[in-house]
């Protein structure tokens, strides 16, 4: 049983179409609302396939993921896959995930970082912090920021996150190599459309360097 989990806060109008075209490929779809101050409920589909979740107030990426992930263990899924609300991630490369998870426990979309493709700071951040893992994991990380992912649901209690924010997927990058569980990658197409990212990047600095230190 596929499940996708996707995390969500006041999410844009393509949220709908992010909807049906990932519950087109999954058993279950999970929507975690993390806090939205707005109605999300005419982007929804009336499926019973459909789990929505809601955080009172907005908490982090990380907390609406655990939350998500928790879910997914409970409804007895084999395979979870994570995703974004706007389109960033096309879920046409679910099938992909799938693939490589008969071979890998831990599956991480990887995305084109061309400066035409991707702004700047991000492919900076990005390249900062995928070596910096890369060096403290002893594996090759290519991508430790993209939040498109794939897991086998034995491992996902090993490495699930304690963190709120967005430091939540490098933890468990972090959780992972500590559990000396291999991470694979697939290539991913990007898209920003110039969409406005809500990463702060002084937060983010400080919460990964934290991250680092505790693991």
């Amino acid at each position: 049983m596929v499940t996708a989990v996707i995390p969500f806060y006041n999410p844009e109008r393509i949220f709908a179409e992010v909807i049906e075209d990932t519950l087109a490929k999954v058993d279950y779809l999970i929507l975690v609302d993390d806090g939205s101050t707005q109605n999300v409920d005419h982007y929804l589909l009336n499926s019973s396939k459909i789990f929505m979740l809601k955080n009172l107030t907005n908490l982090g990426k990380g907390a609406a993921l655990r939350i998500g992930f928790e879910k997914a263990l409970e409804l007895g899924s084999k395979y979870i896959v994570t995703l974004d609300s706007d389109y960033q991630h096309e879920p046409k490369y679910i099938p992909t995930f799938l693939e490589a998870l008969k071979n890998s426990q831990f599956v991480i979309g990887k995305r084109n970082f061309s400066f035409s493709k991707m702004p700047f700071m991000r492919v900076l951040s990005n390249t900062i912090t995928s070596l910096v893992l890369s060096i403290k994991t002893r594996q090759k990380i290519y991508d430790s920021q993209s939040g498109y992912r794939g897991f086998d649901a034995r491992i996902l209690r090993k490495i699930l996150p304690v963190t709120n924010e967005f430091e939540a997927e490098s933890e468990m990058i972090l959780k992972a190599a500590g559990n000396k569980i291999a991470i694979s990658f697939i290539d991913i197409s990007t898209k920003y459309d110039n969409q406005k990212s809500s990463i702060k990047a002084f937060n983010a600095i400080i919460n990964f360097i934290k991250v680092i230190l505790k693991y």
